[in-house]
């Protein structure tokens, strides 16, 4: 089944031995496979102990990997007593790198799985090339206290081939100009058709005060975001749901066709550009020229920081709380994004393996998390009025947070922007209206093979009925193909897990 969403990637590693007693035990630390896991804080006492070595791959998203003498990889180390030798792969190379190291037979000792329940990464697990970690798991100080959502979603046959890097559930949301709504005197939507109307009042009724007409309502790109938020505010499933007792794609609920509908005349009233199938995310809203779009809501926090340079008077605000004829949803996450897997080709014995769940345990202490976080002080952040602030190009823990699996939070007070304060507490406050695609935890042989073409296949349909370019009988003839080229095989596989593992 291929994992759906979107999302960034954060992680780390690094491992401590135990005190060694003798010179005998000494010496056998020494060995790769059999150097105990420490179990204190990563302290001076600790300074004689022999640094765990540990290979590991993971996404470089930067332009350039990490130096060696990152500090921030240097803290991690130093506090985890490990000597770590990673391998950065470019994101957009990776899922063809870790295929080909699978085939290869050299692993590293800690390797990111991304779409662990893709076609390839399916087989890999299920075939056993990773280590079930679900019997190491209990004991651990930090893991056994990762969220239901993110072990149940992220389990395969009810074993978990990984760490799963906990996320956020109440995730999504709108992110949009708050001073275009104050300039035109409106208030923050409450409603889908809220949303429609301000979206119109931003397209026609010069909300930036430039007395052009160069703006519109909302910034859409080829995801449609908006037409899966629209589906779930009037009740509808997170992308797969239960109706009349079979696990069934949100596009056959009726809650579909209406916010589909609304859409489609939202693109030909110019709310939405036209040109969104092929439009770059964030983009026009960067620009100026688009009022909101919906996404992850944190984007809101990050992916505008130049905005204001454009024009000094932008206020970016976010939202999520909006009613419909079942109350209030949210959009959620799996819980979790990817796995921290360990390859069976390179960790051949137990005592390795808890080895190396003992130190991603260790990456959930608090020092970890400030470092996750913040970086090093002086470095990468200054402490002014007792709070923490960002330095312009601070390092941070460069890519190595790719490692990083928990969803904990800093102790370090910093001097954060007012929508990033109301983003946390959206998402906590939120976290019993997500909902959660329904097929996240499912299995199904026939969506495994040919899931990613019909979800294509779909998504086009949906996206050439919005722009006109199909009509009614074309969009009913779209679903009637998707069923019977392998859609009701995918649902009645899906069904069948969802009842004989809904109670695990």
């Amino acid at each position: 089944m291929s994992i759906q969403g979107n999302r960034k990637f954060k992680l780390i590693t690094s491992v401590l031995c135990i005190t060694c007693l003798s010179a005998t035990v000494l010496a056998a630390c020494a060995s790769k496979d059999t150097t105990p896991a420490a179990t204190g804080n990563g302290q001076a006492g600790e300074a004689a102990q022999k640094p765990l070595e540990l290979s590991v791959m993971v996404i470089q998203q930067a332009a350039e990997p990490p130096k060696a003498d990152n500090p921030a990889i240097l803290k991690i180390q130093e506090y985890t007593n490990t000597k770590l030798d990673f391998t950065f792969v470019p994101a957009a190379a990776y899922d063809d790198k870790v295929s080909a190291t699978l085939a290869s037979g050299k692993m590293p000792d800690v390797i990111l799985m991304r779409r662990n329940k893709d076609s390839a990464m399916l087989n890999a697990q299920l075939s056993g090339a990773f280590w079930d970690l679900t019997p190491f798991l209990g004991d651990t100080k930090n893991i056994s206290k990762m969220s239901e959502a993110a072990q149940k979603n992220a389990k395969v046959d009810g074993k978990l081939y990984g760490i799963p890097r906990e996320r956020t559930l109440a995730r999504y949301g709108m992110i949009f100009r708050k001073d275009w709504l104050d300039n035109l005197g409106l208030q923050v939507p409450k409603t889908t058709e809220d949303i429609y109307n301000i979206a119109k009042a931003f397209t026609l009724n010069d909300p930036d005060k430039n007395g052009k007409n160069d703006t519109f309502g909302i910034q859409e790109d080829a995801s449609m975001e908006l037409l899966k938020q629209l589906t779930i505010y009037s009740g509808g499933p997170n992308a797969w749901g239960l109706k009349d007792g079979k696990v069934t794609p949100d596009f056959m609920f009726p809650e579909f066709k209406p916010a589909l509908d609304l859409y489609k005349k939202m693109v030909s009233e110019k709310i939405i550009s036209p040109d969104f199938p092929i439009a770059k995310k964030y983009d026009y809203f960067n620009q100026g020229k688009a009022g909101m779009y919906f996404s992850v809501i944190d984007d809101g926090g990050t992916r505008h920081n130049d905005l204001p340079k454009l024009d000094p008077k932008a206020v970016v605000d976010v939202a999520q709380n909006f009613d419909g004829p079942k109350g209030q949803h949210v959009r959620g996450t799996f819980g979790y994004d990817s796995l921290i897997a360990i390859p069976k080709q390179s960790v051949k014995s137990e005592d390795k393996v808890k080895q190396i769940i003992a130190f991603l345990d260790k990456l959930a202490d608090k020092p970890m998390q400030d470092v996750f976080a913040w970086g090093i002080e002086g470095v990468d952040y200054t402490v002014e009025n007792g709070l923490a602030k960002k330095k312009d190009g601070a390092l941070l823990a460069a890519d190595a947070w790719n490692l990083r699996w928990d969803g904990g939070t800093s102790d370090i007070k910093g001097s954060i922007k007012p929508v990033e304060d109301k983003i946390q507490k959206l998402f906590a406050d939120n976290k019993k209206l997500a909902v959660v695609d329904l097929s996240a935890s499912l299995i199904s042989e026939t969506n495994t093979q040919k899931g990613a073409d019909l979800k294509k296949a779909i998504t086009d349909a949906q996206t050439k009925y919005v722009l006109g370019e199909l009509d009614e009988k074309g969009w009913s003839d779209a679903v009637d193909k998707w069923q019977k080229n392998g859609g009701d095989k995918i649902i009645e596989e899906f069904t069948a897990y969802y009842n004989k593992n809904a109670a695990k």
